[in-house]
């Protein structure tokens, strides 16, 4: 990400002068100033300049922040059993993998924190290979409206959680065969593939198998499913009282309210 161009700055060198070695500045730089802006906004954009998203692997790993957020993702992965080590069984093929940086902002404008994810490149996949059915259920938006007017007009509580890795919760039926991620391959194994247990980032097949794996276990603990609408859940906690929960997802995790 480019730094901000600040008060007594330049966006670029402009014209060269006389003297060897100095530029005249652009004459946009006679409007351009971030005097006035909120604090917040300044410490938004000052802190943001600070962080760069590494172009490169040996960038990223190079860093001691970028580096210590894919060791993170790597044991978060690793923990979940996500896949294992083995031989490319003969007549298979591999999906390539690759990792995706994003600076997070807190409210008050300071970085919060890197995050690093594991994408599979899901669009090698081929259809009856590696792949079946992709489609997801996604609450209706009708719905979500319905929710919120009944909200408002009885006063209920609303609590919403977002699940941390939730796509990688999700258990794959199809054989898929990944590459070992770059700058963290097994030492003296580098002839072996990742055959994948459970469901990762960028895999066509992700949020289906996230969202199966959800509503088993939701179901499990006695909530009931939406005839109206496959992914809202309900339980009638007293005479009078039941709790209701809608799953919004999105391309990152599982989003819950």
């Amino acid at each position: 990400m480019a730094r901000p161009i600040l008060q007594g700055e330049s966006s670029f060198e402009g014209h060269s002068s006389s003297s060897p070695g100095t530029t005249t500045p652009d004459p946009i730089y006679i409007f351009l100033s971030y005097h006035r802006v909120y604090p917040s906004y300044f410490s938004f954009i000052s802190s943001v300049s600070s962080i760069t998203i590494p172009k490169t692997l040996k960038e990223a790993l190079d860093h001691p922040g970028w580096r210590q957020t894919m060791i993170s993702e790597i044991q978060a992965l690793d923990h979940n059993k996500t896949w294992e080590l083995i031989p490319l069984p003969s007549g298979k093929k591999t999906v390539g993998c690759r990792w995706v940086y994003a600076i997070k902002v807190g409210p008050n404008g300071k970085v919060d924190r890197l995050k690093a994810q594991l994408v599979a490149k899901g669009y090698t996949q081929i259809y009856g290979l590696d792949y079946n059915d992709t489609f997801s259920l996604v609450a209706k938006m009708t719905i979500v409206r319905l929710f919120l007017t009944m909200t408002a007009i009885c006063h209920w509580l609303i609590h919403q959680l977002d699940i941390k890795n939730a796509f990688l919760h999700g258990d794959l039926e199809e054989e898929v065969y990944m590459e070992q991620p770059l700058g963290f391959i097994a030492h003296g194994e580098s002839s072996l593939v990742c055959k994948l247990r459970r469901s990762l980032y960028g895999l066509k097949q992700s949020p289906r198998a996230w969202f199966g794996k959800f509503n088993h276990i939701v179901q499990n603990f006695g909530l009931k499913r939406s005839e109206a609408d496959h992914s809202v859940f309900y339980s009638l906690t007293s005479p009078g009282k039941c709790v209701y929960l809608i799953v919004i997802t999105n391309n990152d995790a599982g989003k819950i309210s």
